[in-house]
């Protein structure tokens, strides 16, 4: 039994669960700090978004995102001014607009990607074996939590 296995046994569900948040909100905000500082978190996510789901209505992309119509509209307004994405006629009603986004968007949002990996391969450069395999060992435990239903 290793040491790292040992700790976890002694943790009850919610100290596992108050460790693991903080654990993650740390990292995130380091990984979020580096690459182009042109988009906030919000925009860099709606549009991330929107290249997912393809064109999409607005009222769709805000569901998406969990936040309100009037926030997501914002959000796209000023993805839209850095022409990021772009609105297009719905051809299923022709009252309604769908999303989409462009190529500076994708190129954007390539840029933001392969600066944040290149940050985390940097600092998983630094840590040893061990915590290497215990990572990659931790990584279905990870995904399955992330695609958990109930958000």
């Amino acid at each position: 039994m290793t040491r790292q296995v040992a700790e976890t046994e002694g943790l009850t569900d919610v100290e596992l669960a108050a460790r693991l948040r903080m654990m993650l909100g740390r990292l995130n905000r380091r990984v979020r700090q580096h690459g182009p500082q042109t988009l906030t978190s919000s925009q860099a996510s709606t549009l991330a978004s929107v290249e997912a789901l393809g064109p999409v209505r607005l009222g769709d992309l805000a569901a998406h995102e969990g936040v309100s119509a009037p926030t997501q509209s914002r959000l796209v307004a000023s993805l839209e001014a850095q022409a990021l994405i772009r609105r297009t006629p719905d051809v299923d009603d022709r009252r309604a607009t769908l999303l989409e986004i462009t190529s500076e968007g994708r190129h954007q949002l390539e840029q933001l990607r392969t600066e944040r990996s290149a940050f985390l391969v940097e600092q998983l450069g630094a840590l040893s074996s061990a915590q290497r395999a215990a990572l990659v060992s931790a990584l279905d435990a990870l995904e399955a939590l992330a695609a958990s239903p109930g958000d």
